[in-house]
């Protein structure tokens, strides 16, 4: 399938239409945009947080943060994340995070779950079901390389349990981070310092259409 419009121009001179040999060979290049790169992948047990701290933030401008499989040692409702600006020396803990959250279960229906002036973004919710719950989401980040703007996110995640016949769910929602910054690195931990069991958290970069 060939593409018409006006980019990417630097094979075709603004013609616009592209052979599939064409397109393959942007591909190969690195130039044909949209892409996920995989920055970084982390399979964990028995910590007490996850940091990136190279997420390449002067390469992309959106990230997506996917997590596999996340359970705690004990009460374990969220996980929790914070942004850095000095690549994890330190975690910006004011009160600068908002974020609202739904959450359902096959039998408890949905429930809303919202803050302001909070001191993290609480990125997925286990119901309250702690550590016989597990979870899997993902995540997309904006902005984390501007400066100019705050730091976003928008989650989808789902929950599930081999013992609470009732403990099957899901969630969806967003955050932001109200300080316009650039973030160059983040934490993940379990809300109350709840250790975290296992987890499975991969970081992708997501490359601009037309990146060439």
């Amino acid at each position: 399938m060939a593409y018409i419009g006006t980019q990417p121009n630097d094979v075709k001179k603004n013609i616009g239409l592209y052979t599939p040999s064409e397109i393959l060979q942007l591909t190969k290049d690195g130039s044909w945009g949209g892409s996920l790169e995989l920055i970084e992948e982390q399979s964990v047990s028995s910590v007490s947080a996850i940091n990136f701290t190279n997420i390449k933030e002067n390469i992309y401008d959106v990230h997506l943060i996917t997590a596999k499989d996340v359970t705690f040692t004990s009460s374990g409702n969220n996980l929790s994340l914070r942004v850095s600006n000095d690549g994890g020396s330190t975690y910006e803990s004011g009160s600068n995070y908002e974020f609202a959250i739904q959450w359902a279960s096959q039998v408890a229906g949905f429930n809303e779950y919202k803050t302001t002036g909070y001191t993290q973004y609480d990125i997925g919710i286990l119901g309250g079901f702690g550590s016989t719950m597990s979870m899997n989401f993902y995540s997309y980040m904006y902005n984390a390389n501007d400066s100019s703007k705050f730091t976003f996110w928008s989650t989808h995640g789902t929950t599930h349990s081999s013992t609470v016949h009732h403990g099957q769910g899901m969630f969806f929602g967003g955050g932001v981070y109200d300080v316009a910054e650039t973030i160059d690195a983040f934490t993940l931990f379990g809300d109350g310092g709840d250790t975290i069991a296992n987890a499975e958290i991969k970081l992708y970069g997501i490359k601009e259409i037309w990146a060439i």
